[in-house]
């Protein structure tokens, strides 16, 4: 009796529909990095669909399948930034368990200012953050609050002053690593921008633990 075997139902891995599914991923991150670099250069104002359709050579319809609009990449891209936030503040709390809170703070901003410095997708994210013309879900806020609890922590537990100061530490914080970067890219300076970040966290530190 001869055996029968089933045929495979579907598509093997490797084949056309995978390869298919590669290249949209391949397109989606493209129009992405275009649209951030855009958005990092010129600003989200000065950046169109048309725009980025030009600087990234892609067909509209490729653009559309992804994203119904420019606004709808400008929000990926702020959702990576708050991941990259949600990472550092992790990754600090982890390697500086129990140290102190100007130690940990130091670690997040320094962590966050190099993945800024080489990453334009999230430098544009976190820029976009402060965008009034489009909905980034209180981006800015959220970056704020994640500080502010490390922050609040410190000075109920008597390690941060009390002060006014110290309760706009957060804020500040955040502020001067966004004041930074659009600084440092209109001086075009032979410094690099996590070391202006590193100093403008630095003076804010500095100015609360005084």
């Amino acid at each position: 009796m001869t055996d029968h075997i089933r045929p495979h139902i579907g598509r093997t891995h490797g084949s056309k529909n995978s390869a298919m599914q590669d290249r949209a991923i391949r397109t989606r991150e493209a129009v992405i990095a275009v649209a951030a670099h855009q958005f990092d250069i010129e600003g989200y104002g000065n950046a169109t669909i048309n725009t980025i359709l030009a600087a990234g050579k892609f067909a509209r319809g490729a653009v559309y399948y992804h994203f119904p609009s420019k606004e709808a990449i400008a929000q990926q891209l702020i959702a990576d930034w708050n991941l990259a936030i949600d990472e550092s503040t992790r990754d600090a709390s982890e390697h500086a368990a129990g140290g102190a809170a100007f130690d940990r703070l130091t670690a997040i901003f320094s962590s966050l200012a190099h993945k800024i410095a080489d990453d334009t997708n999230l430098r544009a994210g976190m820029k976009l953050t402060l965008e009034p013309t489009i909905d980034n879900g209180s981006a800015f806020a959220h970056w704020v609050d994640t500080v502010s609890a490390i922050v609040d922590t410190a000075i109920t537990d008597g390690e941060i002053t009390d002060t006014p100061t110290a309760h706009r530490l957060a804020w500040n914080l955040c502020a001067g690593t966004i004041g930074a970067t659009h600084a440092s890219a209109l001086l075009r300076e032979d410094i690099d921008l996590a070391t202006r970040i590193g100093d403008t966290v630095a003076a804010h530190i500095t100015s609360v633990g005084a």
